[in-house]
C-alpha cells in the first residue's frame, strides 16, 4: 500500500525555507520603507531650500533704495544695513499689496537665530511699532550662517562700509550657510545701478 504525504524532515524544511523567504522579505521592505523615506525627506529639504532661495531673491531684486529710520524716526547710516557679526540684514523692498493705497515699499529683516534663517516684514518701511510685523522661518536646523557683501572687488561682512557706500548697496550679497555638514552658496545681485540721491 503506497501511502502519499510528508514526512517530518521535509515539513521541517519547508518552514525553514520559508522562514528564510519571509526574513529576507521583511528585510528588503524595511529596507524600501526607509529608502522612501530618506529619498522624500531629501526632497522636502530641496523644496524648501529653492522656495526659501526664491523668496530671498526677490526680496534682494525688488529692493528699493530709500532711507531706513529706527522706531523712533531717527535715520539710519545706510539705506542697506548689516552691522558686523550680526547675521542680520535689514533694507525696504517692493512687496505687492492687496490694496493700492498702500504703499508696497516694506522693511524686511532676514536675521539667524536659534538655528533658523528667518525672514521678518513689517507692515511699512519705516514701522514705528516694533512689534507690527510677520515673520517666517525660512531654513531650519541651519549653522554657520553669514551674510557677505562685494564692493570694489572685495567681500565685506558689514553694510555700509564707509560712509560713501551708505546711499548705495552691495554689487553682491552673499549668504553662506551649513546644513547637516553640507555648505550652500547663495549669491544675488541687485538690480540697483544707482546710489539713493537726497
Amino acid at each position: 500500500m503506497n501511502k502519499k504525504g510528508f514526512t517530518i524532515i521535509e515539513v521541517l524544511v519547508s518552514l525553514v525555507i520559508l522562514s528564510i523567504i519571509v526574513v529576507i522579505s521583511s528585510n528588503i521592505l524595511s529596507s524600501s520603507f526607509e529608502s522612501e523615506r530618506k529619498t522624500s525627506s531629501h526632497l522636502n529639504n530641496i523644496k524648501e531650500l529653492n522656495l526659501s532661495s526664491s523668496i530671498f531673491r526677490r526680496d534682494i531684486r525688488q529692493m528699493a533704495n530709500v532711507p531706513l529710520r529706527d522706531f523712533y524716526g531717527n535715520s539710519i547710516f545706510g539705506t542697506f544695513v548689516s552691522y558686523e557679526n550680526s547675521n542680520r540684514i535689514m533694507f525696504n523692498t517692493n512687496v505687492k499689496s492687496l490694496s493700492n493705497q498702500v504703499s508696497p515699499i516694506k522693511r524686511i529683516e532676514y536675521y539667524y537665530d536659534n538655528d533658523a534663517l528667518i525672514r521678518r516684514q513689517y507692515f511699512s518701511s519705516n514701522p514705528y511699532d516694533q512689534n507690527q510685523f510677520v515673520e517666517n522661518k525660512l531654513i531650519d536646523n541651519v549653522s554657520e550662517l553669514n551674510f557677505v557683501f562685494m564692493h570694489e572687488n572685495k567681500w565685506h561682512n558689514q553694510w555700509p562700509i564707509v560712509s560713501k557706500t551708505a546711499k548705495k548697496v552691495p554689487i553682491l550679497i552673499k549668504l553662506e550657510f551649513s546644513i547637516d555638514n553640507k555648505k550652500y552658496t547663495w549669491l544675488i545681485e541687485p538690480n540697483l545701478p544707482n546710489a539713493y540721491q537726497g
